[in-house]
């Protein structure tokens, strides 16, 4: 047994890699990644203004808050009031929302949720079983265009919303369909273009994504605003720690001194700091529990930032839950 393990503990390290990973310029992509197989996907994160979640049991809607989408409650009516609004409501709208950082669940159309069947953007029936959606919203495009917004219901697993010009033109009335998608965790929608898009890889295939999101960063005023930042956020089902003052992270692997946790931002964007250039913090490592219980040090080892969105890192398998069943 004792050479069965040493053998394994030698293969550990042949699957320690370094990884480029390239967002483009200006962070115009978003990457999604397995620790086992590299990269899964790298596709465009502009092409879409909201996200709704096709997991069963879920009502999350998102924004792409992390590249210049802006949500705003319409605070003055209801729903009766689609037809009053105009170019003028703008004065009428609550505060920003945004999405969750630590949570896929709760998106910007999510806030204000007051119990477990008002949603915040509607009500669940316990007859029915629908959301029937109860609030208007007017949201800013990541194209710069003003828009009027209502999230109508979520009915047997098919959302049905409706969008228009703030002076009434181009009213579209569109349906997605969760049960096309149900292995991904979210389904995207371009409002400008009409569009259904289809921007991830089967939730199966990734550990991480590397994206642009919101944060409550530190304000030099004090206190937090909200910012965008561009960092990893872990898919449901992984679990990360987090081990700083590290003197060697390159070599250090006592993961089971730390808390293995599950919010989404557990890795985030403070890897790194602005000095005039990019700096990363060389006394930190994460370890990454995946989708298939095994546990990776992953340690960042430069960033560039928006001139070319490069981010490069080293991974390296220290349980393989595999090989450990099986002794």
């Amino acid at each position: 047994t004792s050479l069965i393990i040493m053998c394994l503990l030698n293969i550990t390290y042949i699957y320690g890699q370094n990884t480029l990973i390239s967002l483009s310029p200006d962070y115009q992509n978003q990457s999604f990644y397995s620790m086992q197989n590299g990269e899964t996907q790298n596709i465009s994160a502009e092409n879409w203004d909201i996200a709704f979640s096709v997991t069963s049991m879920s009502s999350a809607i998102r924004i792409n808050a992390g590249k210049g989408v802006k949500l705003y409650s319409y605070i003055i009516g209801d729903t009766t009031d689609w037809n009053n609004i105009n170019a003028n409501s703008i004065g009428n709208i609550g505060p920003e929302l945004y999405n969750s950082e630590t949570s896929w669940d709760i998106g910007a159309f999510n806030q204000h949720q007051t119990s477990q069947i008002d949603l915040g953007w509607g009500i669940y029936s316990m007859i029915t079983h629908h959301v029937v959606g109860d609030s208007l919203y007017l949201i800013e495009t990541i194209n710069g265009n003003w828009k009027k917004l209502w999230i109508k219901k979520l009915a047997s697993g098919i959302y049905t919303f409706r969008h228009a010009n703030l002076d009434g033109s181009n009213d579209i009335l569109q349906t997605i369909d969760k049960n096309n998608y149900n292995n991904k965790n979210f389904i995207y929608y371009s409002i400008d273009n009409n569009s259904i898009e289809d921007n991830e890889p089967i939730n199966t295939n990734w550990d991480i994504t590397f994206t642009r999101y919101i944060t409550d960063y530190p304000s030099p005023q004090g206190g937090t605003v909200p910012y965008p930042v561009t960092g990893v956020l872990i898919n449901n089902g992984v679990e990360v720690a987090k081990a700083t003052g590290i003197s060697s992270p390159m070599t250090y692997t006592d993961y089971s001194l730390h808390n293995f946790l599950n919010e989404i931002n557990v890795i985030g964007y403070d890897w790194k700091s602005y000095q005039g250039t990019y700096i990363i913090d060389a006394s930190r490592c994460y370890f990454v529990r995946d989708l298939s219980q095994n546990i990776w040090r992953l340690v960042f080892t430069s960033f560039d930032g928006m001139s070319t969105g490069n981010i490069e890192f080293n991974s390296t398998l220290l349980n393989n839950s595999t090989n450990t069943k099986n002794l």
